[in-house]
């Protein structure tokens, strides 16, 4: 039946379907001339200036999206690289690895809790204690965590330390390094989840969401400066966290994660270290075709650099809203079914408990 439905609606749909990609193509011919004008661009080039110290301070840097964002840096010849972490043997391992054939970056670390917003502020001058007045700082907030349970299982707990790491560990790591920089680029690590509310992310996704409001605000304020921003939405990725995450996924959770796929966290992090890098940093960077699709059907009054993606995004909205309607029609059938297998054993466990009752 739920197939059925599916097919149905896509043959209904046809008509709609060309009617929209003709006037997309329309509207992407007359909107070109004015979005040249509207859009954003960012006159500071610092970053190209051949006499311009770079140093990145990466939180969450000892493994998974900041190690890669860290090994990206020490690729692109940065002169300093700068990873934050808790564990100490962690960071200590980060190290070497992003020593072992470097002769050009200086690797440091720095043992610190984020969400600890006096630890956070206490320690930020040091990193800066050598810095000369041409130099471009790229700060990357990777340090983040995940867990995932239905709202009923969720305990305040986890609601609250989620919230610490993921949003006020950013907010404190901006808050605490940007005053000490007199040029650079920050980047807020969200996620998909942070675009599109999924099941058993009740206490993750809203910390995901919360961090587009910050860098929407912050990107207003730092419009006329020599500061950027982006916020990144990395699809689920191959990392240790990942895999301590997936231990306790609900089914459903898993079903869902299986559509957009697995990247690695290499990929992500070369992607995330290049668009920093830009002349003109976009505001919003996704990964993928289903990355493109979402952050475009989400754009909302985000500010945007890039030609392409302004006129897809003014173009193509209406389209992708209803090819989004095909997508939560599939997520909707396979929470649906997971429940009805659920209830199935539930059942035959009560049937099988008053059976041995009986006997």
């Amino acid at each position: 039946m739920t197939n059925v439905r599916v097919v149905l609606a896509g043959v209904i749909a046809l008509p709609v379907l060309l009617i929209q990609v003709f006037n997309a193509i329309l509207v992407l011919v007359l909107s070109i001339p004015s979005i040249l004008l509207l859009k954003y661009s960012n006159d500071s080039k610092i970053t190209h200036k051949d006499d311009v110290r770079k140093h990145a301070i990466i939180t969450g840097g000892s493994s998974g999206i900041g190690l890669a964002v860290a090994q990206e840096c020490v690729d692109q010849g940065f002169d300093k690289v700068t990873i934050l972490a808790r564990d100490t043997t962690k960071l200590l391992q980060a190290k070497a690895q992003l020593e072992r054939d470097n002769t050009t970056t200086t690797i440091c670390t720095v043992s610190v809790d984020v969400s600890d917003a006096n630890a956070m502020k206490h320690m930020a001058p040091t990193l800066f204690t050598d810095a000369p007045t041409t130099s471009w700082t790229f700060v990357c907030c990777c340090a983040g965590t995940a867990q995932a349970s239905t709202f009923a299982n969720v305990s305040s707990e986890t609601v609250s330390h989620l919230n610490n790491v993921n949003y006020l560990g950013t907010v404190y790591t901006v808050q605490a390094l940007v005053p000490h920089m007199t040029a650079g680029h920050v980047t807020l690590t969200s996620s998909a989840a942070g675009q599109l509310g999924v099941f058993g992310y009740t206490a993750y996704s809203p910390t995901k969401f919360a961090l587009r409001g910050l860098a929407e605000a912050l990107h207003m304020e730092w419009v006329d400066s020599d500061l950027s921003i982006q916020l990144v939405f990395p699809p689920d990725t191959d990392t240790p966290g990942y895999h301590e995450e997936s231990k306790g996924k609900p089914l459903e959770t898993q079903l869902l994660s299986e559509t957009a796929g697995l990247m690695s966290s290499t990929s992500v992090g070369k992607q995330m270290v290049r668009e920093a890098l830009r002349p003109d940093p976009t505001f919003l960077v996704y990964f993928g075709l289903e990355g493109w699709m979402l952050t475009t059907l989400t754009a909302g009054m985000s500010p945007v650099s890039d030609l392409v993606d302004a006129t897809c995004q003014v173009a193509l909205m209406g389209l992708l809203r209803l090819v989004s309607l095909f997508y939560l029609r599939d997520f909707w059938d396979k929470i649906a079914k997971c429940h009805q297998s659920n209830e199935q054993k539930k059942n035959s466990t009560q049937y099988g408990s008053m059976e041995n009752k009986k006997c």
